[in-house]
């Protein structure tokens, strides 16, 4: 298995090696990637997955996970994802990580996020003041069908991409 920290820092509970405790302590890593990344090895092993990072906003944790790893990482049934989720007290969701490149990439990844929910498109607005964000469209008659609350999508979203994330129904 692949993770932000190393296989021993994987292995050991409670410490890190030097060279993960300062990744975490300058921010390349979070607290929350340690604990999914241990909770994924003790599930999974040494299967062949990368686990990217985690986000969480509210009630949901996002797992970003390698391309082509989520249904590993899901589990046959989702028996990975319901252990995860009982031991962690959240809803999980599974998504492909990517790196940003465009507004291709934040749609694929708003696409994933989304699911049931379809996104019309996404669009870069630019403010007055030089800032920018990304401003994801959904259609109207899919808002009841988004995974949880608007806000907590944008901020997941923003988490992600790095950029400010605002969701617009049309």
């Amino acid at each position: 298995m692949r993770a932000p920290i190393c296989e021993v820092c994987l292995k050991t509970d409670d410490i890190l090696c030097p060279a993960d405790e300062k990744k975490l302590q300058e921010g390349i890593i979070s607290e929350l990637d340690v604990k999914i990344a241990r909770l994924l090895y003790k599930l999974l092993g040494d299967a062949d997955i990368e686990f990217k990072r985690a986000v969480e906003a509210g009630d949901l944790i996002v797992i970003m996970v390698g391309e082509g790893d989520v249904p590993l990482a899901i589990g046959k049934g989702g028996k990975n994802i319901k252990l995860l989720m009982r031991e962690l007290g959240k809803r999980i969701r599974v998504i492909e990580g990517r790196e940003i490149k465009g507004t291709d990439d934040v749609k694929k990844l708003a696409t994933d996020l989304f699911y049931p929910a379809s996104i019309f498109g996404v669009n870069v607005v630019y403010k007055p003041n030089g800032g920018q964000y990304y401003k994801v469209l959904v259609l109207q008659r899919d808002k009841n069908k988004l995974p949880e609350k608007p806000e907590v999508l944008e901020n997941i979203l923003t988490q992600i991409t790095g950029k400010d994330a605002k969701i617009a129904f049309i």
